[in-house]
């Protein structure tokens, strides 16, 4: 599903929280706060994105693939960089070529 999504999709969920699940019942809550366009639409595929989100500061995410829950979107796997804290949230990216 993740190489069908794009950036209109993406800003339909722009503010909404996404369910990080951690384990059996751990999981944190991540809000989509930026969908930005990376580079040229190249007309044959996607246009390349970036997706920020904003969690809490802890516990802090490793960069890796989560699973991640939006009420309109699923479930989707997605690798998460952490950028470093904003305030009082956590900054994480995800980039889609």
């Amino acid at each position: 599903m993740l190489d069908t999504l794009t950036l209109d999709h993406w800003r339909e969920c722009l503010g909404q929280d996404f369910r990080v699940r951690l384990g059996q019942e751990a999981g944190l809550d991540l809000k989509l706060t930026s969908v930005t366009p990376l580079g040229a639409d190249g007309g044959y595929r996607r246009q390349p994105y970036s997706l920020l989100f904003a969690g809490p500061l802890t516990p802090l995410l490793p960069q890796a693939i989560y699973p991640l829950r939006s009420e309109s979107l699923g479930e989707l796997e997605i690798f998460l960089v952490p950028l470093g804290p904003q305030g009082q949230t956590m900054r994480y990216e995800a980039i889609f070529t």
